[in-house]
Order: structure tokens, then C-alpha cells, then sequence
């Protein structure tokens, strides 16, 4: 029997419809956006979230000019409301544009990505050239910016201008649907021009949804919310729904149900815990969410487990602001790595130039992009504060990279594989050379000096050891005897030796090897090797490190777990 087919990529609601895929039914959605009262509606939720595919959902239903495709909603949940129906179902002329695509290295190229959507916006609708709808006037502006021809000025007014066209020709305003509003801003902040393009967007955006009298209502998607006072000025029609707001909640993003119906629509039996495992765990009031598209492809693969949503699209941008982080920012990380919670102040506006300056700024991006979800939030001090941690095993491997990548420049794949091995193998000597040319190599990621701290340390040593995971489970900073060990690594190979890394931070070069004997004996003595009688090891090779700024100096021995 063949089951219906997953929607791998597909944002286009008709298609998903009549295609026969497979997918969970959002359509209470469209009743929610008419119910809310702001004429201006933004959502912001991470990429890969359904924001397209749910603009595409209000765009069937409300448009006019989609009365072929009237029977799209038959038998899903808006269906069940005829009245609402009756009343907005096919009644609005509508103006959908998406600046997903504008993902450019320059401005130049970005502006005329730009130009080329509005040009297509335009084609959409040049029936509005036909008879005396327009002036002549009107027509010449229409038929430049059609061609790519128009100057900023009218680029800026276009949607305002093809609105104020729409409610001539079909007597109402019309819906305003804007996708990935702040893709072209985010792409400008990464490649240095986005002093120009927050001036180009501020002009779009303040023209079509501010006092636009032909606009009946908008929603706009986005993953962030750009600080108002610099990107929405003195809108006051608008009201912002972020991660933080339950409202929209359950419409981006799986719900466990959902799953679990997708599951059983598939006719697939799969373990609920490893998916929510690596999957689950975005917060959204009283929603707990799963990735949309990494479980479509989870099931489209056999429910094969691995990172779907992290390959979809470049992480450079977090991956740069963490590389230049201050290293309070990069111990609150070691934490987040090790599956513990940060309290930390979170805004709801974001301004992109305060995000390497401020913490705060920074951790915002991270929980609206995706990488981070909040366990609760309340105002403290003037302040949102907010419990943080990191979703789900998949975003894990985000992390994982990220840490790698600050090395990579630094350290050759040659390099790199000998240094990895000859700690499997406890070739200790090998061990201390390569770490020793890689704290000097990569140390202006993590400005080592004599006061660096052992959390600094902790996320360089985890970082290097990362080429490790696929044959060691590596935990750090947990109970363990009589105290708590830095990082261990438990063989998923029992027949292999665990490893074992204390850090001592030494207060002089000439106390380093001291320092570091110290370490060894604090894990004889609190009895760290405890943790892996309960994993079947049967030795240890326990390693005691002291640094000293881009100095180390290491001790070790293999101690037998049996004997503890």
C-alpha cells in the first residue's frame, strides 16, 4: 500500500493540499488572525518553523482571485466554522511578499534582489494596468517598477502604492502578508551594509504598515524582532508575538499529538522519547514543540536520528558572535554544553548593533533563532530574566560545531586526527605537544592569560575533544564520589580505557607541575572513578592539567576501576 508522501520542503499550501501530503492541519490559525485585534500582527519563530507555509495558508483562504481553489479547505478544522467562511473566506484582495531569498554579500546585490521581488509582486497583479484603474501617471510608476527600472523612492512606496491600487479596483483593503521580514537585515548585519539596509527596510515597512489607510490587516513573519525605534518608527497599530507569548503558540511548530498522528498517518512505529529527545523541547507558553522540519525528514529517512535542521542553512552568524564573545559568555556557554540552565536578561527588541556589546542582545538572538529555549521568565530588576537552556540534542550538535570551528583555523585535519587519537590511546606525550601548540595557536578566542579561569579551559578542552563524541559519551562538571570532576569520557567501547580530566589553574609557571599533581590526587582522593563502575569500565586513564595563561603542564596515571 503506498502511504501519502512528506513534505520535504514545500511552503506552498496549495500544492501541500492537493498534492496529498502528509501534514498537520494549522487552519484554526486563519480565525485567530482575524479575531486579533491589531491591524498589524508579527510573529517571529526560527527558520523552518512553518512561517511560510502558514503565510501561504491565509493567502488561499482570504485572496479573491483563488475562487478555482475554494474546495482547499474542505474537511480541515476552519471548515467546522461556516459562518467565518461565509463572511472572510475569498473576500480580500491580498498582497503576499516573501524576502526569504535575500541572502546577499552586498548591498548592491541585496537591493536588487529586492527590486526583482517587487517586480514579481507586480506581475501578480498588472491586470490592475488594464482600462482607466490608474492614472497615467500611475501606470508609468507601475510599469518601472514591473521592470526594474523605478528609483528608491518608489521602491520604498511600492506595496503602500499597490495597496492603495487594490482598494480602488476591488472597493476593500486589502491583507498584507509579509514573510521573513528581517532575512535581508540579518544577512546586511553579517556582511557589513547594514547601516543601508535597515534604512531601505525601515522605508518599506514604514510605508505600507504605517497609517496606510488601504491596509484592512497585515501579518508579518520573521525570526527576530528588530528594535521598534529602528525599524517600525512610531508604528503604533502592531503588536509583536515572540517565543515568550503563548498567543500563536500551538501554529508553529508540532505539537506532541501531531506527532504522534504523523506517526501513525505514516504507519510508522518509532520511539516517541528518542524523537523528543533529539527534536522536542521549543517553549511556548503551555506549548512544548517540536521541529516541523526535522521530524518531516526524521520520518522520510526511517526515523533516522541526526540533525536535520542544523544543515538547512548557515550558522555564521552565531557562530562569529560566539567566537567573540567575552569569556563570561563563553563559561555561560560551557554550562549550556553540559545541559545545565543560565539565568540571563533577555530583551524583546533587538538592536543588532548592541548584540556585540551586550549579553544581553546576544542570548536574545540565540533564543529567537532557535539555539536556546526558555524553562520561565519573569522581570526582575528591571529586567526580563530568563531560565535558558539549550532545546534538544539536535541544536546540541549547533554547539558542537561552533566550538569546533574556533579551532579549525588554527589546526590542520591532520593535525587534528593525531591529537584526538593519541589521547584514545594515552600516548600522553603526543597529548601535551599538541595541546600546548593549540593553546597558543588558538588563544585569542579565549584571551588566555594568568588570570584566565578554569571555565575558560573547560570550554577549550571541550571544544577540542568534540572529534571524540562519536566513540566516548563526554560529561563535564558533574557529581561524582565525593565531589564533582571536570570532564570525563565514558567508552561506548567497554573494552577501552576511560579518560579522566581534571583542571587546576596554577598561579606561577613554576608551580604548574605541582598544580597539576594536585589535580591527579583530587581524583584519587574524592574518588571521581566512581561515575564509571556504573558504565561497566574496567580502567581509567586519569590526567591532572594546570595552566598557567598559554602554559601547561600535565601528570597522569591509569587507575584500575576495580580497585576504587
Amino acid at each position: 500500500m503506498l502511504y501519502k508522501k512528506f513534505p520535504i520542503g514545500l511552503s506552498d499550501f496549495q500544492k501541500l493540499v492537493e498534492g496529498d501530503y502528509l501534514f498537520a492541519d494549522k487552519t484554526l490559525m486563519i480565525k485567530e488572525i482575524m479575531d486579533d485585534s491589531s491591524t498589524v500582527v508579527v510573529i517571529t519563530r526560527p527558520r523552518r518553523f512553518g512561517k511560510t507555509l502558514n503565510l501561504s495558508m491565509l493567502y488561499y483562504f482570504f485572496g479573491q482571485n483563488h475562487s478555482d481553489h475554494k474546495n482547499l479547505f474542505e474537511g480541515l478544522n476552519i471548515s467546522e466554522d461556516a459562518e467565518f467562511c461565509k463572511e472572510h473566506q475569498q473576500q480580500y484582495p491580498v498582497i503576499f511578499i516573501s524576502f526569504k531569498d535575500i541572502k546577499e554579500t552586498n548591498y548592491k546585490h541585496a537591493y536588487a534582489g529586492i527590486k526583482e521581488l517587487i517586480s514579481a509582486l507586480y506581475g501578480e497583479h498588472r491586470y490592475l494596468l488594464e482600462g482607466d484603474l490608474l492614472g497615467e501617471d500611475e501606470k508609468n510608476k507601475f510599469t518601472a517598477l514591473l521592470n526594474e527600472e523605478a528609483n528608491l523612492t518608489h521602491v520604498k512606496t511600492a506595496i503602500q502604492k499597490l495597496s492603495s491600487y487594490m482598494r480602488k479596483k476591488f472597493k476593500k483593503s486589502p491583507i498584507i502578508l509579509i514573510d521573513e521580514y528581517d532575512t535581508p537585515i540579518q544577512e546586511a548585519y553579517l556582511h557589513n551594509y547594514y547601516d543601508k539596509m535597515i534604512g531601505l527596510m525601515r522605508g518599506i515597512f514604514g510605508k505600507t504598515l504605517k497609517d496606510n489607510k488601504n491596509l484592512d490587516k497585515a501579518v508579518v513573519t520573521g525570526i527576530t524582532r528588530i528594535a521598534q525605534e529602528s525599524l517600525f518608527s512610531g508604528l503604533n497599530n502592531v503588536t509583536v508575538y515572540s517565543l515568550l507569548q503563548e498567543e500563536y503558540g500551538q501554529y508553529f511548530g508540532l505539537t506532541e499529538e501531531e506527532v504522534l498522528k504523523l506517526l501513525a498517518q505514516s504507519k510508522q512505529t518509532a520511539s516517541i522519547e528518542k524523537i523528543k529527545e533529539w527534536y522536542n523541547g521549543y517553549v511556548v507558553g503551555q506549548y512544548t514543540l517540536y521541529n516541523p522540519w526535522s521530524i518531516i525528514n526524521c520520518l522520510d529517512n526511517n526515523k533516522e536520528l541526526q540533525p536535520y535542521w542544523v544543515n538547512t542553512a548557515s550558522n555564521g552568524l552565531i557562530a562569529q558572535l560566539l567566537s567573540e564573545a567575552k569569556p563570561k559568555v563563553k563559561q555561560q556557554l560551557e554550562e549550556l554544553l553540559q545541559g545545565n540552565i543560565i539565568d540571563q536578561p533577555i530583551s524583546e527588541n533587538l538592536v543588532f548593533a548592541d548584540i556585540k556589546t551586550s549579553p544581553e542582545a546576544l542570548w536574545s538572538l540565540l533564543l529567537y533563532a532557535g539555539y536556546l529555549k526558555v524553562l520561565s521568565s519573569e522581570f526582575r530588576d528591571y529586567a526580563l530574566m530568563a531560565k535558558l537552556a539549550i532545546p534538544n540534542k539536535e541544536v546540541g550538535f549547533v554547539y558542537d560545531r561552533i566550538v569546533a570551528g574556533w579551532f579549525s583555523r588554527a589546526i590542520s585535519l591532520n593535525s587534528y586526527d593525531k591529537f584526538v587519537k593519541s589521547l584514545a590511546d594515552g600516548d600522553i606525550d603526543q597529548f601535551k605537544n599538541y595541546l600546548s601548540e593549540y593553546i597558543i595557536q588558538t588563544g585569542s578566542y579565549f584571551e588566555f592569560n594568568s588570570k584566565t579561569s578554569e571555565q575558560i579551559f573547560h570550554v577549550f578542552i571541550l571544544g577540542l575533544v568534540v572529534g571524540l563524541r562519536d566513540y566516548y559519551t563526554i560529561h563535564s562538571n558533574q557529581e561524582s564520589g565525593l565531589g564533582r570532576f571536570d570532564v570525563i569520557f565514558i567508552p561506548k567501547d567497554k573494552n577501552k580505557n576511560g579518560i579522566l580530566l581534571e583542571f587546576k589553574t596554577s598561579a606561577s609557571i613554576e608551580l604548574l607541575l605541582e598544580r597539576a599533581q594536585e589535580a591527579l590526587e583530587q581524583i584519587k582522593d574524592r574518588k571521581y572513578i566512581e561515575v564509571f563502575k556504573q558504565h561497566g569500565v574496567g580502567a581509567v586513564l586519569a590526567i591532572g592539567l594546570a595552566f598557567f595563561g598559554k602554559q601547561v603542564e600535565l601528570v597522569h596515571e591509569t587507575i584500575s576501576v576495580c580497585e576504587n
